[in-house]
């Protein structure tokens, strides 16, 4: 009994302090109703917070001054929970829809308490893995009440949200799955997710493989590649040239070979990097060609220094 009361707690409050895990269950549970507006989404997220059993949320609400206390970590599983839950969706506005000023939150801030004891029954009574139980139709959670509520989060270090993306249960699906992610995560950062925090490395290297996979196969209009200037100009080299490749400069980018060539060193995901690059050779072969020989070199370069240092 005790060991699945540990169990239980872990799900709703786990002991590595990421509370983000019972907060995206205990939504999933809300359902879409929880966004039907700003007012509405803020409420539920309080109300959440006040019953999950963690001494740093019951700290963090002396001190937020009537702000939602959240952390990095959490902020990181709401972006890939709701870019998942509304895959389906249209896009996230740059304004927040008329509907989410929040005139009618009382009535729904009444529904929401009234469903949120439901909510945690359900968590309580099964797994409630909302990864393999997405019911809901996309179209009904509001992404823009999502994305304006994440605006009340800018005083976050958003670099250490993107980093807090490396977490068991991240994967990225499909193309829609990131366009959402970026974006949400765009709304509260007010910048774009930072390459130096995704190359890095990661715990869950299925789930950051699955994130360069759909980065590489964007066009810059979602995604820009931060590059340097010799990584530009070759991915320039595509410049007006009639090619299937969606976004040369991150075959360009010596961060994403690097990453790409440590997974593939990894016996399950050999073959998935293998045709990650397959893809890109037939595509770009000049500028991967480019960039492997700008790694080479700027890796026997920095051998040579540490060398002549000793």
């Amino acid at each position: 009994m005790n060991s699945n009361n540990k169990s239980l707690a872990d799900r709703i409050s786990p002991a590595s302090g990421d509370t983000g895990v019972g907060i995206v269950n205990i939504l999933m549970d809300l359902g879409p109703a929880c966004t039907g507006n700003a007012a509405t989404f803020r409420e539920a997220l309080r109300l959440i917070i006040q019953k999950l059993p963690n001494p740093h949320f019951q700290h963090s609400q002396q001190q937020s001054n009537g702000n939602i206390p959240l952390k990095e970590m959490a902020i990181s599983r709401l972006i890939h929970f709701f870019a998942a839950v509304g895959g389906g969706g249209g896009k996230v506005q740059t304004q927040a829809s008329k509907g989410a000023n929040g005139n009618d939150g009382n009535n729904n801030n009444n529904n929401t308490k009234t469903s949120l004891s439901a909510a945690f029954v359900g968590v309580f009574t099964d797994d409630n893995d909302w990864t393999n139980n997405i019911d809901s139709s996309p179209s009904e959670w509001n992404l823009d009440v999502v994305s304006q509520v994440l605006g009340d989060f800018s005083h976050l270090n958003w670099s250490l949200v993107a980093r807090s993306f490396d977490f068991p249960e991240f994967k990225v699906r499909d193309a829609r799955h990131l366009e959402l992610l970026l974006a949400l995560y765009r709304k509260g950062a007010q910048a774009h997710l930072p390459l130096d925090q995704i190359t890095v490395g990661w715990n869950n290297n299925l789930g950051q493989l699955t994130l360069l996979e759909y980065l590489l196969a964007v066009p810059p209009s979602v995604y820009a590649f931060q590059v340097n200037a010799e990584e530009a100009a070759d991915a320039a080299t595509l410049d007006g040239v009639a090619t299937t490749c969606p976004n040369p400069r991150g075959w360009a980018s010596a961060k994403i070979l690097q990453r790409l060539l440590h997974l593939s060193d990894q016996k399950p995901l050999h073959q998935k990097v293998r045709e990650i690059f397959v893809v890109g050779l037939l595509s770009c072969p000049e500028i991967i060609l480019c960039a492997l020989v700008r790694l080479q070199l700027s890796v026997a370069s920095a051998a040579a220094q540490q060398t002549s240092g000793e």
